[in-house]
Parts: structure tokens; C-alpha cells; sequence
């Protein structure tokens, strides 16, 4: 009788745990088809170069993608661009830049509520030259503009979800006629290789921002003695970035160097502070000058670029922090070889590779100096310039 009641116990909590889920993924799906539109439109010719405007969901603290878009609009105002930043969801102005100060101190550029702008009785702003999508879900926000239309691809997002309605519907908005600008060249390659789009996607250099993250001498001889080593993980929720694997290869190595008499001392960071992780010490989301910091006090830092990389592996090279990122990744496709310990998912722990590099300075030495060699040149500011070119080749074709 007892086991009868825990059966049925279990199978009405296992009920009511998948219908819980079921609604939050439909009320999750109902947020996007508002305002959804997945129409091919026929670009008008672009007839000026003076305003342009971002479509953001809103804007958040501490949001890699939205602070590229701070730098990207702080680029163009400075080559004499008007520039705007629209939010789609509720946030006051206030908080917007509140916000975007948090990821950009010193950004440039206005805000404004979309609904504010869009065309019709009581509009508040004159129609920009061109108005930019910053990601899938404001693609169809961007298409109610009656203007010039750009999309700027930071990452090839059908990864972010299982195949299914997220999967096809974002993938579906690389062929829905509006002019693409990859962050680097992997989402280009990514989007002709599985998307088919109808219309040319230009590519500009993936960035960093080399003023933020100075380099800083490190002794690698030091590294053959030490008893403990630190290594600054950048982590985030989705599992592009392997926030479980990730852990659980890091606590098998801490046991295997605990043999040695070698103490692991894990660092994540790069996710909300109340996100618990097993092993490590979660630092949350940390400001420039606390990545600087960390990035100083770090033996090594490790970042899982499954998708296009981030802005992370760049500031860490730019330290002088080597680097540990995975071989299935992208990495490989941004860096040459040889500059960074390259793991596999398939490890179990990654202790070995670590030991041999703290017997070998040298090379350490060498891999850190190949990357940077690598970067020279790269900054927000060439691919500021980059965009501001494209923009005008695109005048240039409209007026033909």
C-alpha cells in the first residue's frame, strides 16, 4: 500500500513538473510570436548615412553582445554618425543607460523606447537612415521600419537552441532579405554553409579592446614550483559555454593534482553570483577593472568558444593569461595553432596537460607570444571603421 502511494506520489509530482514546464516554454514561445514576422522584405535603396539606430531587446548589466553594440555605435558617432539605441520591452530611459554605463562607461549614442519611434500619430523621432536587428528575435521589429535595414550577426544563433521552433525560426531570418554584418568570419561562413540566405553577408574583424586590458609580465619560470594553481573560468548558463562538463573535468583534474601535492583554485565568472557551480568559487559578473584584476592574479584562463568566440579569450591573451580552450570549438578558426592549451570534451580531466605545461615555460612563453602577435592590429576601432565602409559602399550602390 505504501509503495502503491509513493508511486503515485511520484508520477502526479513528475506530471505536474513537465506541465510547469510545458507552459513557461509556451508563454516563453507567446513573447516571441508577438509582433512576429517572417516575411521576406525587398530592401530600399540607402539614401543617407547620417542616423542609424539598434534594435536591443533591453538593455542589460554586464551583457557581452549589447556592450559590442555600445562599442560599435560609440565607433560610428565618433565618424560623425547619429546614433540611436531602440528597445523593444519595457525599461525606462533611465535604466537603459544605467545599464549600458555599467557595460561601456563613457559609450556613445541615445536611447529610446522602439514603440516610441515606430511611424504614426505621435511619433517622436525622425526615420533613421538605417536601422539595425542585433539579434533574431528583433528581426521582425527591425522589418516594421520603413527605412534601410541591417542586420548585425553576432553569432550563428540556431546553436543556442535543440533543433525545433527556435532552431528554424532564427535560422529562417538569415533569408529574410535584410543586409548582414558578421562579427567575424565564422558567422558568415556558418550562415552560407546552413542557411542559404537570399541575400550577402560582409564580414568585419573581431575586435577587442586592448586600452582595457594591458599587458602584464608574468614570471613562467615560477609556474614548474607552484603548489597551487589558479585559473579564471568564464562560465554563463547555456550550454554553448559547457557549464557542466566544464565543472566536472576541472574536479577531476583537482583530484588528480591533489596527488601531486598541487591545489586547483577555480574561479568562475561571467554569470549571476547566485549561480552555484560545484568546485569553484563563483566570482559573478565583474567590471573591467575586476577582470583586469583577476585576469592578473590568474595562472590560466579557460574559456569554451563552442560557437563564435567571445570577446574573453581576446582580453586574456592580451594579459598575457594563457589560454585553455577546447579543439571543437571555434578558437581554432580565430587563432593559430600553438597558441593555447587546446582540451577536448571528451577529457575526463585536463591535469596532465597543465603539469606538462608548468614543466615547459618556455613554451608557454612562446604559445603566449604567438597570439599576441596574432591580435596586433585588431581593435574597435578598425572594426568601427570596417562598418562605417560597408555602410557607405552601400550608399554608393543605392545612388548607382
Amino acid at each position: 500500500m505504501k509503495e502503491a502511494f509513493i508511486r503515485e506520489l511520484k508520477r502526479k509530482t513528475l506530471s505536474f513538473m513537465h506541465n510547469a514546464q510545458y507552459l513557461v516554454g509556451r508563454r516563453r514561445m507567446e513573447a516571441v510570436f508577438d509582433g512576429y514576422d517572417a516575411s521576406t522584405i525587398e530592401n530600399p535603396p540607402l539614401k543617407g548615412t547620417k542616423t542609424i539606430a539598434f534594435v536591443i531587446t533591453r538593455m542589460v548589466r554586464f551583457h557581452g553582445g549589447q556592450t559590442s553594440i555600445l562599442r560599435l555605435g560609440t565607433r560610428l558617432v565618433q565618424k560623425g554618425m547619429k546614433v540611436l539605441y531602440l528597445i523593444y520591452k519595457p525599461q525606462s530611459v533611465s535604466e537603459m543607460k544605467l545599464c549600458a554605463k555599467a557595460n561601456l562607461p563613457g559609450y556613445e549614442g541615445s536611447f529610446a523606447a522602439f514603440d516610441s519611434f515606430v511611424s504614426g500619430i505621435g511619433r517622436k523621432y525622425v526615420m533613421p537612415d538605417i536601422v539595425v536587428a542585433s539579434s533574431w528575435d528583433t528581426v521582425s521589429y527591425v522589418k516594421k521600419l520603413d527605412t534601410y535595414r541591417m542586420y548585425f550577426v553576432q553569432d550563428y544563433e540556431p546553436y543556442f537552441y535543440r533543433f525545433g521552433e527556435e532552431f528554424l525560426m532564427s535560422r529562417s531570418t538569415y533569408g529574410q532579405g535584410l543586409h548582414m554584418v558578421s562579427l567575424g568570419a565564422w558567422n558568415k561562413m556558418m550562415i552560407e554553409k546552413e542557411a542559404s540566405p537570399v541575400s550577402p553577408v560582409d564580414e568585419i574583424s573581431f575586435p577587442y579592446e586592448a586600452r582595457e586590458y594591458p599587458i602584464k609580465e608574468r614570471d613562467f619560470d615560477s609556474y614548474k614550483d607552484k603548489k597551487k594553481i589558479t585559473i579564471a573560468v568564464y562560465v554563463k548558463y547555456y550550454g554553448k559555454r559547457l557549464p557542466n562538463l566544464i565543472p566536472y573535468i576541472l574536479g577531476n583534474t583537482a583530484r588528480e593534482l591533489a596527488k601531486k601535492g598541487i591545489t586547483l583554485d577555480v574561479r568562475y565568472f561571467g554569470e549571476a553570483g547566485t549561480y552555484r557551480i560545484p568546485g569553484g568559487k563563483n566570482l559573478g559578473q565583474l567590471t573591467h577593472d575586476e577582470l583586469a584584476g583577476l585576469y592578473s592574479e590568474a595562472d590560466f584562463g579557460m574559456v569554451a568558444s563552442m560557437s563564435n568566440i567571445s570577446l574573453v579569450p581576446y582580453e586574456m591573451h592580451a594579459t598575457g593569461l594563457p589560454l585553455i580552450e577546447f579543439r571543437e570549438g571555434t578558437y581554432p578558426f580565430f587563432f593559430p595553432e600553438d597558441t593555447a592549451l587546446l582540451a577536448s570534451i571528451n577529457d575526463r580531466d585536463i591535469s596532465g596537460m597543465l603539469l606538462q605545461a608548468i614543466n615547459d615555460p618556455a613554451g608557454i612563453k612562446e604559445m603566449n607570444e604567438k597570439a599576441r602577435a596574432h591580435m596586433q592590429g585588431l581593435s574597435w576601432e578598425r572594426t568601427g571603421d570596417e562598418f562605417y565602409e560597408i555602410i557607405h559602399k552601400a550608399y554608393d550602390a543605392g545612388r548607382a
